[in-house]
């Protein structure tokens, strides 16, 4: 199956609940609402956008333990969304809405600059914030370790991006796990020492090793919201 047999699974499954409920009617009305509704998925599923990113997930035992971790800090740091585990990534390059096609263009390349690449370890270090002081509207995570190896594959990732027409971001890289959104001001104005007083884990900071890149769909609305479509292993 290739990411464009996934990408319109759920389409193609909606276009056949559609032609069976279909059949109740005449012969010959489900014939013509079945051959309409094939060119009317064929259509949608050529046509349809999706909101795409590129980035680097984590493994299930480093979720689990920042998951334990972010549930004994919401308190001291109240903010109004908590990022579901399985979304807690890595950004590599947003971009945004693409159709189906280009997506499994871009899936191909991007499968061919892993094979390249190498493992990189990575660990969670610090926190801080991002927006208002007083009322800021992410509350990420900082990362160390291999970070001039990731500073590299970021811009390999944006370079196989932008020819595929999404342009590189002009701000500079600045690799994160974002682990909350927007603090809630009814709590009073935000002060950063509580980001001092929160401290690491009990266990320390988790470090993980990096050996893929994904290709994410983003679903407004759900939980988790990050959908992988393609894993592109390392070199071995």
């Amino acid at each position: 199956m290739t990411l464009l047999d996934t990408i319109g699974e759920s389409s193609t499954n909606a276009a056949n609940s559609e032609n069976s409920n279909t059949l109740n009617s005449t012969n010959a009305q489900s014939s013509r609402n079945a051959s309409s509704s094939t060119n009317n998925s064929s259509s949608t599923n050529a046509s349809e956008m999706y909101r795409l990113f590129v980035g680097i997930q984590l493994p299930q035992d480093v979720q689990r333990e920042l998951d334990i971790w972010k549930e004994s800090i919401q308190k001291v740091l109240p903010f109004q969304k908590w990022t579901h585990p399985q979304d807690v990534h890595v950004t590599l390059s947003f971009l945004g809405d693409t159709s189906a096609e280009t997506a499994e263009a871009l899936a191909a390349d991007l499968r061919q600059l892993a094979a390249a690449a190498l493992p990189l370890t990575l660990h969670a270090e610090g926190l801080g914030v991002f927006g208002p002081p007083a009322a800021p509207s992410i509350l990420w995570a900082g990362l160390a370790g291999d970070l001039d190896a990731l500073a590299a594959l970021q811009r390999e990732v944006a370079g196989v991006c932008a020819r595929h027409g999404f342009p590189a971001e002009a701000r500079a890289y600045r690799p994160h796990l974002t682990l909350a959104r927007r603090y809630r001001t009814a709590a009073g104005p935000f002060k950063r020492s509580a980001l001092a007083a929160v401290g690491a884990p009990a266990g320390g900071w988790p470090v993980w090793r990096v050996e893929d890149i994904v290709l994410y769909r983003s679903h407004l609305g759900r939980q988790p919201a990050y959908e992988p479509l393609g894993v592109f292993p390392f070199e071995a």
